[in-house]
């Protein structure tokens, strides 16, 4: 993006920038609710249930519920760095087993897989382990009832991310028998990379960089991957699989941005973090780490995707991480045809680094805010929220946000309630109101205390909360992980809820 649009961006987010006399008797004292051991703070935002985790340190949540295979949420784990924090981020890794109580075994945290029917009690079912030391799996996607070119049909499967910082790939799963008997779980295939010389000489061939994040369709059976390839600056962009057959994985394409490729102008660093992707209107957002760029593909042609729109959120963007349209059908102050129905882009960053950790040194927070992209061709910024700063520099780990609930039960998150669930590390919990999307306004929060399970993120931090991931199951309940190995917490909002046009 050009100086000029960074600069009309900064220019525009700046503009938004008794006693009664009465002998009456006092009222009834009414009961009050119990006090909740585990919240350090809390406002309209109440626990349902809570679950250890065995004390291993969670990070992406994904849930999947149906009536034919019952109730289930899935997390994705890092490495237990107690003992030299953050070294699995730094890719070093002094990683230890830990006791998973079911099989009596010592394991390298993987895949943790928890039955939900009850929300009060998550239930820990199985630990699908990583069978060496120092495997970053944070990423997990699940289908269901799964046909197309799948043999045998109408299995379950899992594919999750598995990236030691020299080693990258995908690991698929079947876990039909996770309900009967989850020992039989077994592992169907790999993704260990694109075609060899598919972009051009040197181009493609086995994962480098990192092996991140995913989402699998159930309803198309295409896999979406961020990954690294030789051929291509930072550490990842948009893989695009065909996974109709799992025992088979097919590259169909990618999606970068326009300076990623070796010897293009303008790289500024950025790398492609996720996929967030709304197949029904064809469309796939990316938000790039590592600089202020986001923006949408069209996928029509899967082999070929097309970006419709990018913007340069930096400065004074700190990175965006996660990317969601929102429909509007009524905004304050637009009438008529012309005016409605407007999308928006809701987008966080991700606080990260010693920048964002105590004493927080940048001047600038990271945020979340909203895009313009009714016109695709013409993206324009019109609000930001963030947590104010508070004492949160002063607790310890990170303060800012890293993701929000993007997915509602496997499915595009279309904020159809106009409610956001952030989770903002040290700072637990946020549920943001939407649906002004020129006036976000925060309406409850749930800030976890510590327990004898958590750890610093950082060498030389204090241990504090460090909410890392948040989804929504199909009832609206929000489930958090911790990366520090605090638990995972079930989550329902009691507040007022957002006026929402039905037109």
């Amino acid at each position: 993006m050009t100086t000029m649009r960074s600069t009309l961006f900064l220019g525009i987010l700046i503009s938004l920038a008794a006693c009664s006399g009465s002998t009456a008797p006092p009222p009834a004292a009414q009961p009050q609710a119990a006090a909740d051991p585990r919240a350090d703070a809390a406002e309209n935002v109440r626990l349902v249930g809570y679950n250890d985790m065995q004390g291993r340190q969670g990070l992406v949540v994904t849930t999947k519920s149906d009536p034919a295979n019952g109730n289930w949420v899935y997390v994705g784990l890092t490495p237990n760095d107690r003992n030299d924090p953050q070294a699995s981020d730094d890719a070093a890794g002094n990683d230890e087993p830990i006791l998973n109580p079911i099989t009596g075994k010592m394991e390298w945290n993987g895949t943790a897989i928890l039955e939900i029917s009850d929300p009060a009690k998550p239930k820990f079912v199985w630990h699908i382990p990583n069978e060496e030391a120092h495997v970053n799996s944070r990423s997990v996607s699940v289908v269901y009832d799964y046909g197309f070119n799948s043999q045998p049909a109408g299995h379950d499967y899992l594919i999750r991310s598995w990236d030691t910082g020299k080693k990258f790939k995908f690991e698929i799963f079947d876990i039909t028998s996770r309900d009967t008997d989850p020992s039989k779980i077994f592992k169907v295939s790999e993704i260990t990379g694109t075609p060899p010389n598919n972009c051009g000489p040197g181009c493609g061939g086995t994962f480098v960089g990192r092996a991140h994040k995913g989402w699998w369709s159930q309803k198309s059976g295409i896999f979406y991957s961020s990954s690294g390839e030789p051929g291509y600056r930072g550490l990842t962009v948009i893989h695009i699989w065909d996974l109709k057959d799992p025992k088979n994985p097919k590259f169909l394409g990618r999606a970068a941005s326009p300076s990623q490729k070796e010897g293009l102008p303008g790289y500024q660093g950025e790398y492609a973090h996720h996929p967030i992707v709304d197949e029904e209107n064809h469309r796939l957002y990316i938000g790039f780490r590592g600089s202020g760029l986001a923006g949408g593909w069209d996928i029509t042609d899967l082999t070929k995707p097309k970006m419709v729109w990018l913007i340069d959120t930096n400065p004074p963007g700190r990175g965006p991480h996660t990317v969601s349209p929102i429909t509007y059908n009524e905004v304050p102050n637009f009438k008529g045809p012309d005016g409605l129905p407007r999308t928006y882009a809701f987008i966080t960053d991700e606080a990260a680094g010693t920048a964002d950790m105590k004493p927080c040194t940048s001047g600038i927070r990271s945020k979340a805010y909203m895009i313009d992209i009714t016109k695709e061709t013409n993206p324009f910024p019109v609000s930001t929220w963030q947590v104010p700063v508070g004492n949160f520099c002063d607790k310890g780990g990170r303060f800012g946000p890293h993701q929000h609930a993007e997915t509602v039960n496997g499915e595009i998150n279309r904020f159809e309630d106009k409610l956001a669930w952030v989770a903002y590390f040290n700072a637990g919990i946020r549920v943001v109101d939407l649906s002004d999307p020129y006036n976000l306004k925060e309406v409850g929060y749930y800030v976890p205390k510590i327990n004898e399970m958590s750890h610093p993120i950082a060498k030389g931090q204090p241990t504090a909360i460090q909410i890392n991931d948040v989804d929504i199951d199909h009832r609206g309940l929000a489930y958090a992980s911790d990366r520090v190995g605090s638990g995972l917490y079930v989550l329902e909002y009691t507040g007022k809820k957002p006026v929402v046009s039905t037109k």
